[in-house]
C-alpha cells in the first residue's frame, strides 16, 4: 500500500502534472503550433523549475527532494513562483495561445500563492496541483475534461497514507488550486 501511495505521490507532482496538461491544452487551442507554444511554456516552467530543484538539492540547500520541509519549501517556491510569473508574461508578450496563457497564469497564481501561505499552513501542493489541473481541463474541454477528476481522491488518499498531509491540508490545497484556477481563466478568457 505504501508502495502504490509513493507512485501515485511521484506522479501527481505539479512539474509532472504540468507535461500532459500543456501539451493537450496547446494542442487543443493552436494544433502544433500550440504544442510548440507548449513546450515553450514547459521549458520556462517545469524544466527550469526542476533544474532549480537539482541545484538546491546538488548544494544541499533540499535534503531531500522527496520530503522537502515547510522550511525549505518557501524560498523555492518564491523562486519558482517568480518563474511562471516572468513566463506568463513572456508568453502574453510573445502573443501565445489565451488557453495556454490562462494555465500559465493559474500555475504563476498558485506558484505565488503557496509562497504566501506555506510559511503559516502545510497545504497540499499536490491536492492544489491536482484540482487545478482538473479545473483547466474542465474550463477547456467542458465535461469531457471530467476524465481527470479520479485523480484527485487518489492524491488524497496518498498523500494521508504516507501521513504527509492532513484532510484539511489537503482541503486548503484543494480550494487553492481549484480557485484560482478559475480566476486565471476567468482573467484571460
Amino acid at each position: 500500500m505504501a508502495r502504490t501511495a509513493r507512485f501515485v505521490s511521484g506522479i501527481t507532482r505539479l512539474p509532472l502534472m504540468a507535461v500532459p496538461l500543456f501539451l493537450i491544452v496547446g494542442a487543443a487551442a493552436a494544433g502544433w503550433e500550440g504544442v510548440l507554444w507548449a513546450l515553450l511554456c514547459l521549458l520556462l516552467t517545469s524544466g527550469l523549475s526542476l533544474a532549480y530543484l537539482i541545484y538546491l538539492t546538488r548544494s544541499g540547500r533540499v535534503r531531500d527532494p522527496e520530503k522537502i520541509s515547510r522550511e525549505e519549501r518557501v524560498r523555492p517556491l518564491r523562486v519558482v513562483a517568480g518563474l511562471h510569473v516572468a513566463a506568463f508574461v513572456l508568453v502574453t508578450l510573445l502573443g501565445a495561445p489565451e488557453e495556454l496563457r490562462a494555465v500559465l497564469l493559474s500555475y504563476a497564481l498558485a506558484t505565488t500563492a503557496f509562497a504566501l501561505i506555506i510559511p503559516f499552513v502545510n497545504l497540499s501542493l499536490h491536492a492544489a496541483g491536482a484540482t487545478g489541473v482538473l479545473a483547466c481541463l474542465i474550463l477547456v474541454f467542458g465535461v469531457r475534461g471530467m476524465f481527470f477528476a479520479p485523480v484527485l481522491p487518489l492524491v488524497w488518499w496518498a498523500r494521508t497514507a504516507l501521513g504527509r498531509h492532513t484532510y484539511l491540508e489537503l482541503a486548503l490545497g484543494t480550494m487553492v488550486g481549484g480557485s484560482l484556477t478559475w480566476f486565471a481563466f476567468a482573467m484571460i478568457a
